[in-house]
Parts: structure tokens; C-alpha cells; sequence
């Protein structure tokens, strides 16, 4: 469902071995040297953006992290902004936003105004591969594996698009939780790097992105209990209720509390899945992880936030994420 944007050659459709290629070849991009390169260009991105924001009156903390996060991947995968590019992919992205569920990328696919906006994204993309990157630019990494200009191109779209879209929403939601806890943003403020990446833990289970991992089953595949799942069965790990073990994270599940990563037991593995797991584990969780600790860090250290409402946030689907139903509205002092 997802290829008529993303493309054959992306690792969201990818399968086998073909994906654990293209996945080594993309991993090191994401860790290490590389990620410690890209920190200084969130945090000056994040600054522009949070300087931007209107003081005193709600603003919908989603809509500008959407623009903020696709601004961070084109600097990133293409060393620029782009903004021809950009607007292509937003007006695609608008037409996928609108489609109340997953399924709808299918019908999606055959539809005349979505399948121009895909065009106008492949126009400027293979413009953009024909002129090269930056220097030390993603995209640069990428072409020096070797693809076809289509792989490139289906590799772009899927960080593009994908790369900015789920940490938008997990930003959106972290903005939405501050802003009803000012002690915690007073200790963020002080510097405790500790609390922050605690924080952005307790975000991701508390509001995971994604309600479900699906999977389609390759082989006969043995539960604890003895029953067998038979090959092409679709099975899905449920993240959202993963989250909400009473047993894994005591004494309240349901409660926003950093703290909790810096006190008392770990939680056992699998017990924080917000990025899947296995082999098909989300290729930038570590970047998007930096990514939130760098526009947190910046918001708290400008922003006095408050909520626009007295209640929290109901959690809304939008074609595949679980986003904040009022679009995350926060006041910024």
C-alpha cells in the first residue's frame, strides 16, 4: 500500500534479503561519526523555528514540527533546504494527511491529483540526484553504494517522507506533555541531559507513534503455548498496549513520568518497543531519539509553555500515526 509514493526500491517494501542489503548499506549513515555530525544542524534548525513561534497565543506544536522535521532531512539527506522539492513533497503528504486510513494509499494510487504530486516529488528529486548532494551529504553515502537512479530515488522519498513524518508527531506530543508540567521543564532547563533523554522515552511509550507492528508470517512460527501460526498469517504487535503493562513500567502506566527511567528496575526487553523490533526495526530510531533530545533541548531553553486547553490531548489516528486529536496546541511565552 505504501509503494506508489515510496516505490519499490524502498525499504518499507522491500523484503528478504534484498531489504537486509539495502538496510546495512543505509545503517552506518544513521550511527555513530555520523549522527554526532548532524546534532548541530537540528539544533540550528530547531532554534529558527522556535524563535518563529507567535508568543502568547496558541500555536499547533504539529503542523510546526511537520515543517521543522522535513526541514532536518533535507538538510541532511541533500545538504539543502530545497524548497521546490519541498513543496512538492508537502503537497503530496497533504493528499496522503487527508486519507483517513493506510488503506487509502491504494486507492490513493490511482488517484490523478496524488499521482501528479508524485511526479512533481520525481521531478525534482532525480534533478537533484542528476546535480549531486553536498559534500558529506546522505545522499552522497547513498549513491557511493551504487543504486540505479530509480533505487536512489526510492530511498530518498522513503527518509524524506517517513524520516519526518513519525518524529513530527512524537515532538508534537512531547510539546503537548511539557506544557502541563512545568517542574519538569524547570529541570530541563537546568541542564539535566539525564531527565531529557528520560523524557523522550516516557514520550515514545506513553504516545507511541504507531499502534501496531504488522507482520505477515515467512514460516511456521511457534507460540509458548504450543499453538503453531502458519506461513501468510498476518499477526501485529500491538505498541500502544505493549506500553501500558501495569508489570513493566509500575506503579502508574498510564501516567507521563520521566522519572521513572531514572528510578527503580529497567524494564524488560520488549517492553518499549515504539520503533518495532527485529530486522525491521525503524533504520532511524537513533537519529530521530537525537532529533527530539536536540528541539527539546532548544524549546526549553527559550519557551515558557503552557497548554491552550484545561485537558490533555485525546490521541487521534492520521492515515497511520496516532497524533494529538487538537494538533498538539501549546502557548509559548
Amino acid at each position: 500500500m505504501l509503494e506508489p509514493f515510496a516505490g519499490p526500491a524502498s525499504l518499507l517494501v522491500l523484503d528478504g534479503e534484498e531489504h537486509v542489503r539495502q538496510r546495512r548499506l543505509q545503517l552506518p549513515a544513521f550511527h555513530g561519526d555520523a549522527l554526532r555530525a548532524y546534532a548541530p544542524v537540528v539544533a540550528e534548525l530547531a532554534a529558527r523555528e522556535l524563535d518563529a513561534w507567535p508568543r502568547g497565543r496558541p500555536v499547533r506544536a504539529h503542523a510546526r514540527m511537520q515543517a521543522l522535521t522535513l526541514a532536518v532531512m533535507l538538510r541532511v539527506v541533500l545538504g539543502s533546504e530545497a524548497p521546490a522539492l519541498r513543496a512538492a513533497i508537502e503537497e503530496a503528504l497533504a493528499l496522503v494527511r487527508s486519507s483517513p486510513r493506510l488503506v487509502a494509499m491504494s486507492v490513493l494510487g490511482r488517484d490523478g491529483r496524488f499521482r501528479r504530486a508524485v511526479a512533481r516529488v520525481d521531478a525534482e528529486l532525480y534533478a537533484l540526484i542528476e546535480r549531486g548532494g553536498a559534500e558529506g551529504s546522505l545522499i552522497e553515502v547513498l549513491r557511493a553504494a551504487g543504486p540505479t537512479d530509480a533505487e536512489l530515488r526510492d530511498q530518498l522519498v522513503t527518509l524524506l517522507a517517513a524520516g519526518h513524518e513519525t518524529t513530527a508527531t512524537a515532538l508534537a506530543w512531547a510539546f503537548e506533555r511539557l506544557a502541563r508540567d512545568p517542574a519538569l521543564v524547570a529541570r530541563l532547563r537546568a541542564g539535566d541531559d539525564e531527565l531529557l533523554e528520560a523524557t523522550v522515552k516516557e514520550v515514545l511509550r506513553i504516545r507511541p507513534v504507531l499502534s501496531v507492528a504488522p507482520r505477515e508470517v515467512a514460516a511456521p512460527f511457534a507460540l509458548r503455548d504450543g499453538r503453531v501460526i502458519p506461513p501468510g498469517a498476518q499477526v501485529a504487535a500491538c505498541l500502544y498496549l505493549t506500553h501500558r503493562r501495569a508489570e513493566a513500567f509500575p506503579p502508574d502506566p498510564l501516567a507521563f513520568r520521566p522519572q521513572r527511567w531514572l528510578e527503580g528496575p529497567k524494564p524488560p526487553p520488549y517492553a518499549w518497543v515504539p520503533f518495532g523490533g527485529g530486522p525491521r526495526r525503524c533504520l532511524g530510531a537513533a537519529f530521530a531519539v537525537m532529533e527530539m533530545r536536540e528541539v527539546l533541548r532548544a524549546a526549553v531553553a527559550r519557551l515558557d509553555l503552557a497548554p491552550a486547553g484545561a485537558r490533555g490531548e485525546r490521541v487521534r489516528r492520521r492515515a497511520v500515526s496516532l497524533t494529538p486529536a487538537a494538533g498538539g496546541r501549546v502557548v509559548a511565552r
